[in-house]
């Protein structure tokens, strides 16, 4: 079996992070924490990173094993599953989202689900090396929507409105990254094709260098956010989005806007695709259902859909359910699944 290399691991990598972070979060950070959003997302980051270096321990010592064979894994792969369908949550809103405030006005949230969720059953049907492959097709989409976005508003940033730093203390700052860390979690989906990578020479060094790059620029994105529209940036509700404003580009012609649009949601598309497969896969091992693909991917398809039409209405909902759920997520996303693996796969690899 062809592995996955690591360029296109980390390329994927850089896809998964920036889908998520670069339409909603900036705006919660700067309501949370106001002009100290850049520290939340600097701590947000570094948790985010410590938990990437965890897996990443955990992947390299273990080359040829994947997280099946690991002692305990019938406890921890439902908690994976959990944590899979909530991010499959926050995709489907944020895309909605994102189609509503800047294409359709009058979308139609069960006539979006439906596509979405045909998208996440084909992505179970398709070969891990062909999921990857079109990460390196789609991270120039990437790249093109970040120097368009980003790079014509550079000149127009006040870094005065930054200040003064920890006007409101630590606990505002603090409580905003906790809320929030969700958005920060990149690690998970990792640990699903474990024993599918190749594990290559410095591959733990590069990624990291990689990712603490991205995290940079996301932290430094966000300073530029609030510096850009300090007390109003609360109202901007899709970030990138409002970014373009500065581009003359897009300015000068109004179907650009529609374009970039497009571009970020093509990535939100393609990381709701992987983490409904990740999805699909933990539901697979927790069933013992090993030739079951369609009636495992239809019924994860039905769950989705029941969730996302009568739990999770909507953002708000969404959210509300995160700000509640806080100490749960936390557990979920960072002490269950990463301690687990670091303590319990690796162990059992040193006893065999």
């Amino acid at each position: 079996m062809k592995k996955i290399t690591q360029r296109q691991l980390i390329i994927f990598y850089c896809i998964y992070s920036f889908a998520i972070k670069f339409l909603l979060l900036p705006q919660l950070l700067t309501r949370g924490s106001g002009n100290d959003a850049w520290i939340s997302a600097l701590i947000g980051t570094v948790i985010e990173l410590l938990v990437l270096w965890m897996v990443l321990g955990v992947m390299t010592a273990n080359k040829d094993k994947d997280i099946y064979q690991a002692r305990g894994a019938k406890i921890v792969m439902p908690l994976m599953l959990l944590v899979f369908l909530l991010q499959i949550m926050i995709l489907t809103k944020q895309s909605f989202y994102l189609l509503g405030e800047n294409m359709f006005e009058n979308l139609s949230a069960f006539m979006f689900i439906i596509p979405m969720l045909l998208l996440g059953i084909f992505f179970c049907f398709t070969s891990t090396q062909s999921i990857f492959r079109s990460g390196e097709i789609f991270y120039v989409f990437l790249a093109v929507g970040i120097a368009v976005s980003v790079l014509p508003a550079l000149g127009q940033i006040n870094a005065r409105e930054a200040l003064p730093l920890f006007s409101s203390g630590m606990r505002p700052i603090l409580t905003t990254t906790l809320i929030n860390l969700i958005y920060f979690e990149s690690a998970s989906f990792l640990l699903m094709f474990s024993g599918e990578i190749k594990i290559e020479e410095n591959f733990k060094k590069r990624f990291m260098a990689v990712a603490t790059a991205v995290g940079v620029f996301f932290v430094f994105f966000v300073f530029m956010f609030w510096s850009l529209f300090a007390g109003v940036s609360s109202a901007k509700n899709v970030a990138v989005a409002n970014m373009t404003g500065y581009s003359s580009i897009v300015a000068s012609g109004g179907r650009t806007g529609w374009i970039l649009v497009a571009v970020w949601l093509l990535l939100l598309l393609l990381r709701f695709g992987v983490t409904f497969y990740c999805a699909f896969k933990s539901t697979k091992y927790i069933t013992g259902l090993k030739n079951r693909a369609g009636i495992i991917s239809v019924t994860l398809a039905l769950v989705v859909f029941l969730l996302s039409s009568f739990v999770f209405t909507g953002l708000r909902e969404m959210q509300l359910f995160i700000t509640n759920m806080r100490w749960v997520i936390l557990g979920l996303y960072i002490v269950i699944p990463v301690l687990f693996f670091v303590f319990g796969f690796t162990r059992r690899n040193r006893d065999v």
